[in-house]
């Protein structure tokens, strides 16, 4: 129907609505006047209409009717210059152009859909509704054809249709009405003029009549004829292709293997050869086989069964040529090198020969995987049984999942872990850096430190690094020789850390400062000969033996301690006051020995903690401070007697300044 026709019956239309229906509608019992006072447009036209119908905007003023004129980009209608303005109603439906040919459709096919033979939607309709797909390739007239596949797509946006539907002679006809190629459906152009076309389908989305459906098409170009009458195809029996059998020349193009033209006399096609298959090559213009009726071609030997070959044709030969081809596309590989190999015959590329690269795993791109790392061995259980490698980078492996003490990785044996006494000694000076395997999925590094992969356990600082102060939010654990041997950290904070392993600051030779206000538990031997000379262990309740042996400490306050082991402060030379809280409970024997700078100890139990004795031998001078109101206790009590002339009680000035403290900074 033309545009003339549409608009009468439009007309028509509107004229019975106003008088049918148009009443109740707009206004009741009265005629209702249209107000044409709203815009609306597409890409090249505007109109008022009334809105009073709503969405309906089918109310139009015809006389308002014009062209965009659009000032500084903008139109009165509210278009702006170069918008897309898509009909809202167009064709959902998606095409491409699959055929074959001595043209472009040479790079087509009968089954596959390619990107390059998509047609491209207008975005707006034509004068007649139709909605317009166009694509442009070029074609020789005298034989090449292809059909057009529609395809819609579901609500997930995957295409509908499997198999693909065609439009075709019950589908598409030209713009005379004619259908086009009755025999096989396929489309072409009959003018006799080779040459680049421009193919339009004309469509009217389902569920449209087909018949409305049309295409059309226009030389946009000519071009010189083929320089060959020939068009090859490879016929016949082939196990890789089951339905390329000996042709009844309709089912050629669309199921056997077209072969490529160079412009001037050689066709060449690669296919699989299956030993036992046979075929020939068939001119489809002349219908003429190579070889004759009387011979087939087949896999030559010597050759791999269902290997890769190149079949070539050269215009004027009686016999095409066969020869075998490497396909160059799985991976060879020794202990050291890779190259890719045929995929049929495995033989090797040798241009692609070369060394492993691992980046940053275990796993090559060819996928050799490397054996693990030989200087560590791992036991079972993902304990650390051996270290023979060099110390300068060390990278811990994959396998590791328990994080040796310090001693055991540098090859001091666990019952040596104390020596040497330097970073500058044994394997310790050597380290630069400390790498993580990425698939190690138990620690990882980070400032300087291997901590576990939730970062709230340390295992190591590295022994000589550069920095003075190190602070780690997150770290609840310090484990044994942590800090071990460290020459450059001054003062280190742990705000939430809650437990201190073993030898965990052992021989930190410039550590002076640590801050440990939640640390409950200090095991034997954390600072031991440490330069450390203050540190906050204010939440500390229990002190492993001999943890600040031999350490500059010069004095501590241990108000929430409850135990202490050992010899703990044996060898401070410096320390001049040690303050102990109301919850101790047991003292280590021989606590202070060698200790000159003592001036003062402090214990505010009122019950005298058990010990044998605190001193190896009696001081000569010194206090110790107790409640009043267990002076007497201590001086009776059994590893305290021996200290009666120096206990007396706790200064009234402490006491009182203890009483004084605010609730929030008195301890538990």
């Amino acid at each position: 129907m033309n545009k003339k026709s549409w608009l009468i019956v439009g007309l028509s239309l509107a004229m019975a609505a106003s008088i049918g229906v148009g009443i109740s509608a707009c206004g009741g019992e009265k005629e209702h006047k249209h107000t044409y006072d709203a815009w609306d447009f597409n890409a090249t036209q505007h109109w008022k209409y009334c809105d009073e119908h709503g969405s309906d905007k089918n109310n139009i003023d015809e006389t308002t009717k014009a062209n965009h004129d659009f000032k500084d980009g903008k139109c009165v209608c509210g278009a702006t210059e170069g918008q897309e303005i898509p009909d809202a109603d167009l064709d959902t439906r998606e095409f491409w152009a699959t055929g074959a040919g001595a043209g472009d459709l040479q790079s087509s096919s009968w089954t596959e859909l390619k990107p390059n033979f998509k047609l491209t939607k207008q975005p707006h309709k034509d004068e007649d509704g139709f909605t317009l797909y166009t694509i442009q390739f070029k074609i020789y007239a005298g034989g090449d054809s292809f059909k057009i596949r529609q395809d819609e797509k579901d609500e997930n946006g995957a295409l509908k249709w499997t198999d693909g539907t065609y439009f075709g002679i019950d589908e598409l006809r030209n713009a005379s009405g004619t259908f086009i190629d009755a025999g096989t459906k396929n489309i072409g152009v009959a003018t006799g003029k080779d040459g680049i076309y421009k193919f339009t389908v004309h469509t009217k989305p389902s569920p449209a009549p087909w018949a409305d459906n049309f295409v059309t098409w226009e030389l946009v170009e000519s071009v010189a004829p083929p320089t060959t009458t020939e068009d090859m195809y490879i016929v016949g029996k082939l196990v890789a292709y089951p339905n390329c059998q000996w042709p009844d020349y309709t089912n050629v193009k669309t199921n056997c293997i077209h072969m490529t033209f160079d412009g001037d006399k050689t066709w060449s096609a690669q296919i699989k050869i299956t030993n036992g298959d046979q075929f020939k090559v068939y001119n489809l213009l002349n219908k003429q086989y190579f070889p004759d009726q009387g011979g087939n071609l087949g896999r030559p030997d010597p050759g791999p069964d269902g290997g890769l070959y190149e079949v070539t044709w050269v215009s004027g030969e009686l016999k095409p040529t066969i020869k075998h081809l490497h396909n160059y596309v799985k991976w060879g590989y020794d202990s050291e090198n890779h190259w890719k190999a045929c995929d049929f015959d495995s033989v090797a590329d040798d241009s692609t020969r070369e060394a492993h690269d691992f980046g940053d795993g275990d796993t090559c791109e060819c996928g050799y995987q490397k054996e693990a790392d030989p200087d560590w061995k791992i036991n079972d259980d993902g304990t650390l049984n051996e270290y023979t490698g060099d110390y300068t980078n060390l990278k811990i492996p994959a396998d590791l999942t328990v994080f040796p003490d310090f001693g055991k990785l540098f090859g001091m044996g666990e019952n040596n872990v104390y020596e040497p006494a330097s970073c500058e000694a044994k394997n310790v000076a050597k380290v630069q850096s400390v790498t993580v395997d990425p698939k190690n999925e138990h620690f990882k590094v980070e400032n300087n430190a291997v901590l576990s992969m939730d970062g709230t356990i340390l295992y190591m600082y590295f022994p000589c690094s550069t920095e003075t102060e190190v602070t780690f939010e997150n770290v609840t654990e310090i484990a044994n020789s942590a800090f071990i041997y460290n020459a450059t950290v001054t003062t280190a904070n742990f705000p939430k850390v809650e437990t201190v392993g073993k030898y965990a600051f052992n021989k930190t030779t410039a550590l002076e400062t640590v801050s440990l206000p939640l640390a409950e538990t200090i095991d034997k031997d954390a600072f031991y000969a440490s330069a450390v000379k203050t540190v906050d262990l204010s939440s500390a309740k229990t002190i492993g033996s001999e943890a600040f042996l031999n350490s500059k400490i010069q004095s501590i306050e241990l108000e929430n301690v409850e135990s202490i082991k050992g010899s703990v402060f044996s060898g401070c030379a410096q320390l001049a006051s040690v303050v102990f809280g109301e919850k101790l409970t047991e003292l280590g024997d021989y606590l202070f020995y060698n200790n000159t700078a003592l001036k003062t100890i402090t214990v505010k139990a009122t019950t005298p903690p058990t010990t044998k004795s605190i001193f190896l031998l009696p001081p000569t001078a010194i206090k110790v401070y107790v409640p009043t109101d267990s002076v007497d206790a201590y001086k009776a009590a059994a590893g305290w007697s021996k200290l009666a002339s120096f206990i007396e009680a706790i200064p009234a000035a402490t006491a009182a300044q203890e009483v004084a403290l605010p609730a929030s900074k008195k301890k538990d």
